[in-house]
């Protein structure tokens, strides 16, 4: 199995905050889970990291790398009882997607990405980001998970498929192209590991 790397958008509810003492120590704790399956070394290429919307503050991203889906759904399990009803006390679900591509070619380092995702990329992708198509709701987890199946439609046609790309950000001007179908995204990182 290749390397894969997921992307889990969010968005915080009312009254909540990525600056609140027990958002960030549930986070940290979430990210040294993640990390110990994968780069326990700190001085390890970071694999795993939140972002939040420069434009839309309420919008997270989680981006998340594994070697491998097998490694990542171990992972998840763990993640899933320990974590994630305390982590839907802060947010609420948007979608998830999932890239057959190494976390370690998307810039997690950088403070500020451009995420860009949507249909018919041959129309707005730039050709030097890395990126590819979502293939979650392939995925056994998608398909064995009630909340990660809930409302997926499987698309055999790749041209409706949802393309996701990375691209780095100097923070200037908000000019990638968007697409007619999806959406960018600015994000300034909150935590990685």
């Amino acid at each position: 199995m290749p390397p894969i790397t997921k992307f889990w958008l969010s968005t915080l509810k009312d009254k909540k905050s990525t600056d609140s003492p027990e958002f960030t120590q549930l986070l940290a704790d979430i990210l040294t889970l993640c990390s110990s399956y994968t780069n326990p070394d700190t001085a390890s290429p970071r694999m795993h990291a939140l972002y939040q919307d420069i434009n839309n503050p309420a919008q997270l991203v989680m981006i998340t790398g594994y070697p491998s889906q097998e490694l990542n759904t171990e992972a998840d399990k763990f993640y899933a009882a320990k974590y994630l009803p305390r982590m839907f006390e802060h947010v609420q679900h948007v979608w998830l997607k999932q890239l057959d591509i190494d976390v370690t070619t998307l810039h997690l380092d950088d403070d500020r990405l451009v995420v860009t995702h949507g249909t018919a990329p041959s129309t707005w992708k730039d050709g030097k980001s890395p990126g590819g198509l979502d293939v979650w709701q392939k995925t056994r987890q998608a398909l064995d998970n009630e909340n990660g199946a809930r409302g997926v439609e499987i698309l055999d046609n790749p041209v409706d498929a949802d393309w996701l790309q990375v691209s780095t950000w100097d923070g200037g001007a908000q000019n990638a192209a968007k697409p007619e179908a999806g959406g960018v995204f600015y994000p300034r990182k909150v935590m990685g590991r």
